[in-house]
This record gives C-alpha cells, structure tokens and sequence, in this order.
C-alpha cells in the first residue's frame, strides 16, 4: 500500500525538514500492528507571520465543519494569538486574533450554552487577566471581553467545578500562589467564588506554572491539580463539590538518582488502564538526563493517594519541557510525547503496560523514547486527527524558530485506523539548518525560586520565562554564595 498523506500548507512559510529517528525505518514484511517503532511522515511547519514566541497549542472545531482547527496561544508583544482553520486535512493561514496581551495559555469551550466553542485566553502580565473571545460558529470571533485576576496567569482551566452543569473557570497566577474560581452563571456570565491558595507551607515561591482538572479521588467531582515550578511540586486540591476546596496538599515527583527534577507542564489521562487517571510530569534535572515522571494514581476512594517511584529517560539531547499523551499506534493504552528544549527534540515513548484486567500486572512500562522531530525548543504539544485518517496526528509550537509543526501519523493502528502505510519511508534532506544550541551553564544559574539551593527547579523557571528572542542571550547570573546545587 502506498503513502497516503495529506500536505497541510499555508499562506505563510511552510518548510518541510527531515524526521530524526531513532533508526532508519522500513517495513518491507507484514509488520505486527502496534509492535514496532512509531512512523511519522515529514512535519509540516508553518511559521507565524509575526514574532510570536508561541507557548500552545489547542485544537477544537471553531467553524462546524468537522474537523480540528488550530489555535496558537503566545508571547506576541503586539497582542495577538493565532488561528488555522482546517478545511478537510488543510491547515488555512494563520489568522490573527486579538486578545489584549501576552498569551501563555487558551481553553477551546462553549462558556455561554449557546452552542459555539469561545475561546479563554490567559493573558500573561502583572496586571494578569483572561480574554475571552466568543464564537460565532464560523470560524469567527467578537471583540475580546477581559476579567481581571491577579499577577501573571499563565495557565487556565475551564471545567464543571460546581456540578451545575455549565463551565466554571479556575485560574492560576505565576507571581501569586493561588487559584482564582470563577463560576459560570449559565449564560456565559462569572461571579468569583472563594480562591485557593497552593504551597503555603513550602520553603521559597511557588510559582504555579499549569493547571488541570480531573476527579482523582472517584468522588464525581473535579478536583485541581497545579504544577508549581518553584516548589517542584504538584499540588492537589480536592473538591468539595461546590467549587470550594480542602487545603492543597503538596506531592514531589520521583527522585532521579537522588535529584529532584523541575517541572513546568502535566498531562492527565489513565495510563495504566485501571479506570482512574495518572499525571505525567517532565523532569528537568541538571547533569541526568531529562525524565519523565509519573503520579499513579492509587484509586482510592474519597482519599488522593500516589505511587511516586516511575520515572523513565526521555532524552540526553536538552531539557524536557512539554507533554502530551495520546494513543498514536491504536492499541488502546496512552502512549507519551515529550517536547525538550535547549536543544530540542520531540521523543515519543511506547505505552506497553498490560492492564491488570487483561491478565498483567498493571505495572506501567514505557518503551524507551524514540526521536521524531528536532529543533530548539518545544514547548507546546497536542494530539489530534488533522488529516481525518482515525489516528492522532502530532502538533508541537517551536518557540524560537516561531513556528507551528505538525507531524502526521503513519504508524500502522492496531484498530484498523490510519493510512495503514506499509513500505519504505523516504525521508526528504533538510531544507532548513537547525541552530546549533548548547547547553544552558547550570554553574551559573542563580537561586530563582528563594529556597536557598540551586537545581533543576530554578533551571525550569529560566526556561519558563523565556521568549523566543531571548533565548541566545540567555546569561543566568552566578549561584549565590553557599546554594549548592540540588
């Protein structure tokens, strides 16, 4: 069977460079689905035609007609987010979207019931405040309504958090540690609601980086997880069912030959197929290669409990800052996609975990990574079926070469999805240099997070504040007298 695969252009630059992959692929005999290495065909990148220092990406059908289109948050000093819309597996220039600031994150969500996805930006700045932009079902915006909130929001969350069954609204600020709950009148309307504060009794500043939604205690309601860099901490705050929440409760990941790594980003989803969901965290460690950490979730009834003891390499290339899970190979387990930075690939890690209820152990096994993309610095991954093919294409935000990729998935499903490509893969050469990147000099890195050591935490907050034109005058200032690394 021969290639099948759609080329997503634009009106912009589009480039297509080379995939680097663990090994060179070809399948030349009837090959076992979802045994083999993941194939993806040459990114398609397209580049935004303004500097954007993108920091997401989000996809949602904003114009009815079916398909996934793009949304690209970022750090466009002239107030503008950026949207591609799909029409049948072909991606649309980017379109500007005014939002009135900075844009670290975006929700794609019907906020007002009137049955059109708006869109909910976190606008990044002291004066922090979302942007919301409602839909009008065509792939068309109204001008930007602001809600204020407090310093520097750089992740959003839009969710039932009062069971009333409209989209409430919780957000996080990077400068202040808490958690501002904003609750939905059912006509798209926000009253505020008591906030939470996380990492209280933390040593240093928080600096809460993302946060997600999800019910970890089995109790039906939607409890908040919150990734704080400068704690390198999650933290959980469960629902009471009211949208009000019990005092956070700090969790750090696994130690990774005795260092704790940072963390900037979480994904949520059941990786273990017991019916509960897990968090994967990138670890960002100094002098070890980067890792990916996992919250198991235990199951507990009315209780949030965790195996912390899962950690596996995803690379030796630069720091891992971005996740994504998604099951690209059809197998019905989530597999993994890590996004690094300085320099930086794209690694994806094989889910080969056997459920307990399929006769295993449960114990969660991740293949070991395997390259798909490289550049400087992913910071923004998703998954979505762009091409209407059944299986989950790759889209990752390149901030420093301000570009969008999308990586189409060729791997053979084991549901039957996909191109079903079986063949030889045919790599086209580089059209483009990569810049050549070393290494941040952690011997200088300074104590960002006040909590009186240095390590992959206040690396993590470095990385975190970074625009795309910053990036190659990065000069951390030399560690205090006395902070030994962690």
């Amino acid at each position: 069977m021969g290639l099948s695969l759609r080329t997503i252009r634009s009106g912009t630059s589009l480039v297509c460079s080379s995939i680097l992959l663990a090994s060179t692929l070809a399948i030349g005999e009837p090959t076992a689905f979802a045994d083999g290495p993941f194939l993806f065909g040459p990114p398609q990148i397209i580049t935004m035609p303004t500097p954007h220092s993108p920091t997401m990406v989000a996809t949602g059908d904003l114009d009815g007609d079916g398909d996934f289109d793009v949304v690209v948050p970022g750090r466009n000093v002239e107030g503008f987010a950026y949207l591609m819309l799909n029409e049948g597996g072909v991606l649309g220039a980017p379109v500007e979207l005014v939002t009135g600031g900075q844009t670290d994150w975006v929700e794609i969500v019907d906020l007002d019931g009137d049955g059109q996805l708006d869109l909910c930006f976190a606008v990044r700045s002291l004066r922090g405040r979302l942007s919301i932009l409602r839909g009008n079902g065509d792939g068309t915006f109204l001008d930007f309504e602001e809600i204020s909130l407090g310093r520097e929001p750089r992740s959003v969350v839009v969710d039932d958090l009062d069971g009333d069954g409209d989209p409430d609204i919780a957000a996080m600020n990077h400068r202040l540690p808490i958690i501002e709950i904003l609750l939905n009148d059912g006509a798209g309307s926000f009253v505020r609601a008591p906030q939470v504060v996380v990492g209280r009794s933390t040593v240093g500043i928080p600096f809460p980086q993302g946060i997600r939604s999800v019910d970890l205690d089995a109790d039906g309601d939607r409890d908040l997880v919150v990734v704080a860099t400068g704690a390198s901490r999650i933290f959980i705050c469960r629902n009471q069912g009211d949208a009000t929440f019990e005092a956070s409760e700090g969790w750090r990941p696994s130690r990774v030959n005795g260092q704790i790594g940072g963390m900037t980003n979480l994904s949520v989803g059941d990786l273990d197929l017991d019916g509960d969901d897990d968090l994967v965290v990138p670890l960002i460690l100094i002098g070890e290669s980067s890792h990916v950490g996992i919250f198991e979730n235990r199951g507990s009834v009315s209780t949030v409990e965790f195996n912390r003891d899962l950690a596996f390499p995803s690379t030796n290339l630069g720091y891992a800052y971005a996740s994504a899970m998604g099951d690209l190979d059809g197998d019905a387990d989530l597999d993994v996609v890590i996004g690094h930075a300085l320099p930086g690939p794209v690694m994806v890690l094989d889910n080969r975990t056997v459920p307990i209820a399929a006769g295993g152990d449960g114990v969660i096994r991740l293949e070991p990574p395997q390259q798909i993309a490289n550049d400087s610095f992913f910071r923004g991954l998703a998954v979505a079926d762009l091409d209407g093919d059944c299986d989950l294409d790759v889209l990752a935000v390149e901030l420093i070469s301000n570009s969008l990729w999308i990586l189409p998935n060729l791997t053979p499903q084991a549901n039957g999805c996909g191109d079903g490509f079986v063949g030889r893969v045919v790599l086209p050469p580089t059209t483009r240099e990569t810049p050549a990147r070393s290494k941040i000099e952690v011997d200088r890195l300074v104590d960002l997070d006040g909590d009186g050591v240095v390590g992959g935490s206040d690396l993590a907050l470095l990385l975190a504040g970074m625009r795309g034109d910053q990036a190659d005058a990065v000069q951390p200032v030399r560690r205090p007298e006395g902070a030994a690394p962690r």
